[in-house]
C-alpha cells in the first residue's frame, strides 16, 4: 500500500492524491466485487471505516495534548521549586554578604592604624630605613641617601644604576648596596652627588609614576606600608590634571576599602541602578540580585 501511494502521489500531477486513492480502491471494488449492488449498505459501511479510523485519530490527539499537558505541569512544579529555592539562596547569601560586609567594616575600622605584617610605617618623605641609607619618594622620584665613611671623596664612589639593578659601593670593595629595583627605572634620568663629606644623594627616576614604591631595593630592607603614604597635596598640585586625578581617585578607593566602604566606581554604578530603579516604578526589584 505504501507502494501504490507512493506511485500515486508522483503521478497526481497537481491533483489531489487522496481522490486517486480511493478512486483506486472504489474501482477496485467496483470491477472485482459486488460492493456497488448494495448502494444501501456500501456507503454506511463507508462512513462507519472512516468514523472508526477518525476515532482512532483524535484518541491520539487526546492521548498527546495529555501527555504534554502533564510534562507542562511537571516542568511548571519544577520551575516554581528551583525558583523558590534560588530566591531562598539568594536571601541566604544576601544576609552572609551583609554579615560580612559588616564584619569587614568593623575589622577595617579596628585594623586601620595598625601596620601589615612585616612592614614599617613609612616616614615623613613616605620613604623608610634601611641599614646604609634612608629613602624619600614621591610617585615620580626616589631620593637615596646613602651613608659612606667621613672623608669619602667622590673618585672613591662606585655606582652603577641599570633599569632594573643597583650597586653602590666604594672603589675597590664590596658594595655596600646590591639588588633589583623595586620597580624599573629611567638609568639616563638617574645620576649621584655627593652631599656631604659622609653622604651620597641617589635621584631615581622611576618609569611608572603610578605606583608607591616599598623598598628602595628588592630584599635589602623591611618595606613600608604603602598603605600608610601620605602625599602632600603640593606634592599633587605638581602633577598634570589626569595623573592627578587618577591619584587621588587611588588614594579615595583605597581608604574606603580600608573602611570596608564602596570604591568611586562602585558606588557609580550603585547611583545608576538607584536611578534606574527610581525610574521604573513598576518594576519589581525585591528578588533581583545585582552584581
Amino acid at each position: 500500500m505504501l507502494q501504490i501511494a507512493s506511485q500515486i502521489a508522483a503521478q497526481a500531477d497537481g491533483a489531489n492524491p487522496v481522490d486517486h486513492m480511493l478512486d483506486l480502491y472504489f474501482g477496485f471494488l467496483r470491477r472485482k466485487t459486488d460492493f456497488f449492488n448494495k448502494p444501501s449498505e456500501c456507503r454506511p459501511a463507508v462512513m462507519r471505516a472512516f468514523e472508526r479510523q477518525e476515532k482512532i485519530v483524535e484518541a491520539s490527539k487526546s492521548d498527546a495534548q495529555k501527555q504534554a499537558e502533564k510534562k507542562a505541569a511537571k516542568e511548571a512544579a519544577a520551575a516554581e521549586i528551583r525558583a523558590r529555592l534560588e530566591r531562598e539562596e539568594d536571601e541566604k547569601r544576601a544576609v552572609e554578604d551583609e554579615a560580612r560586609r559588616k564584619r569587614t567594616h568593623d575589622e577595617a575600622e579596628d585594623d586601620y592604624d595598625k601596620l601589615a605584617p612585616g612592614t614599617q610605617a613609612p616616614n615623613a618623605g613616605n620613604g623608610g630605613e634601611a641599614e646604609h641609607y634612608t629613602w624619600t619618594q614621591t610617585l615620580t622620584e626616589v631620593d637615596v641617601r646613602m651613608r659612606v665613611p667621613t672623608g669619602t671623596t667622590s673618585k672613591q664612589i662606585a655606582c652603577e644604576m641599570t633599569r632594573n639593578h643597583l650597586a653602590f659601593g666604594l672603589r675597590g670593595e664590596p658594595p655596600l648596596v646590591k639588588g633589583e629595583w623595586h620597580g624599573e627605572v629611567v638609568p639616563d634620568d638617574c645620576f649621584w652627588t655627593m652631599w656631604d663629606k659622609s653622604t651620597v644623594q641617589l635621584t631615581i627616576q622611576k618609569k611608572s609614576d603610578m605606583e608607591w614604591w616599598n623598598v628602595v631595593v628588592k630584599g635589602d630592607a623591611v618595606p613600608i606600608d604603602t598603605k600608610k603614604v601620605q602625599p602632600e597635596n603640593s606634592n599633587l598640585s605638581d602633577l598634570d590634571g589626569e595623573t592627578r586625578s587618577t591619584v587621588e581617585k587611588m588614594m579615595y578607593d583605597n581608604a574606603q576599602k580600608q573602611m570596608g566602604k564602596p570604591t568611586s566606581d562602585e558606588q557609580a554604578k550603585a547611583d545608576v541602578m538607584k536611578k534606574f530603579m527610581e525610574a521604573h516604578p513598576e518594576m519589581d526589584f525585591s528578588n533581583c540580585k545585582f552584581n
